[in-house]
């Protein structure tokens, strides 16, 4: 019981020191669940030497006060308001009874386990909600430290139900005893690196999409674009397949943010980055090229499919009515440079498609905007 108050103590301490109230990420949470849990054993080892209200009653509420701060770290961390009178109601049921059973602790084990892997059973379910979305391998630590967990509390359950554990107290030695005090020990280390690696996992994650994805719009951004042009020249190349580029410019955007001002231009590159994603197929690349221009690559696509794609669009971005941030309505047109590679020499690369996309580009807004121009 010593070593677990030191450890939880210790690693208390060590959220302590990096959690940060004003930072979504649940370490405030699961650092305050730490500090419960270590009162909580402190408390435990004071029996006898306090009255039982503290000892027993308030000891096992600050325990079960511990997960469901756990809980409700994970519902921050997963970005979603917690049911808090689901994760506290265990907290007061556990107190009235423990009040009630006061003298029975065979009863208050048995109690105990049945709240605590009530708990674990809403956390498991909490953390099933969003599995998919939570990347990396920390959850598995998670979840293995809460198995752990439960599992120790069931095997002292049933050995007080069969009678093969008599106790006296909660600070009585024994083999089951020590043996659960050890597991709660690795679970407690299993649960809070498992939710360390989680955070480090998961900002890791955004750390790589900010890399290759345009804040803005959400589309890919420049350098993503380019590494995708090269693979797909040379999958072209190889396949002896067509590779459509096009460039779209959106026409007279620098009229938009000095009359609107830079908002609304914000608002319009959002929306067309979203309808550029509603026309396109699950294989073709869109991204912001950079300022007010967009690039789309079309592998597999030939000349005649790439312009009617790109008349599709150019129809589309002129029918739509952009709504502004202050409700102002507004037309916008783009225009579009196209170029097609078929077939595609060896030497082909992403300059060259680009060059004559954008020599295309130059030429349609020279000769009027709103419009397709193939190189």
């Amino acid at each position: 019981m010593l070593t677990n108050t030191l450890l939880t103590a210790t690693l208390a301490v060590c959220l302590a020191l990096v959690a940060r109230r004003d930072r979504a990420d649940g370490l405030f949470y699961w650092g305050l669940a730490l500090t419960a849990h270590c009162a909580a054993y402190v408390l435990y080892m004071l029996r006898g030497q306090v009255s039982d209200w503290f000892s027993v009653v308030l000891a096992n509420m600050s325990l079960v006060s511990a997960f469901a701060l756990m809980q409700e770290g994970l519902y921050q961390f997963q970005g979603r308001k917690a049911p808090r009178w689901r994760l506290w109601l265990p907290v007061l049921a556990l107190g009235v009874l423990f009040a009630l059973l006061l003298g029975n602790i065979h009863a208050r084990v048995v109690v105990l386990a049945c709240v605590l892997c009530l708990q674990f059973a809403q956390f498991a379910v909490a953390m099933g909600q969003r599995w998919a979305e939570t990347p990396g391998r920390g959850k598995f630590f998670v979840m293995a430290g809460i198995a752990m967990s439960a599992l120790a509390l069931v095997v002292r359950a049933v050995a007080v139900v069969m009678g093969q554990l008599a106790m006296g107290s909660i600070t009585d030695s024994g083999l089951l005893q020590t043996l659960v005090f050890a597991m709660a020990a690795v679970a407690m280390i299993l649960v809070n690196f498992g939710i360390v690696v989680m955070i480090k996992e998961r900002a890791d994650a955004r750390n790589h999409t900010l890399a290759f994805m345009d804040e803005l719009t959400g589309l890919h951004n420049r350098r993503h674009v380019l590494l995708a042009l090269e693979q797909q020249i040379a999958w072209a190349c190889r396949a002896r397949q067509p590779l459509s580029l096009l460039l779209l410019d959106v026409d007279f955007f620098k009229r938009i943010n000095d009359t609107l001002g830079h908002l609304s231009g914000d608002q319009v590159l959002r929306d067309l980055g979203a309808g550029l994603r509603s026309h396109l197929r699950a294989c073709d690349i869109a991204g912001r090229w950079g300022g007010e221009e967009f690039i789309v690559v079309l592998p597999g696509t030939d000349a005649a499919g790439a312009a009617t794609l790109a008349e599709r669009l150019r129809g589309a971005v002129e029918a739509k009515c952009f709504v502004m941030p202050d409700g102002t309505a507004l037309t916008v047109t783009v225009s579009i440079g196209l170029h097609t590679l078929y077939p595609v020499p060896v030497d082909a690369t992403a300059d060259s498609l680009l060059g004559l996309a954008d020599r295309a580009l130059y030429r349609a807004k020279a000769l009027g905007r709103n419009r397709v121009e193939v190189a």
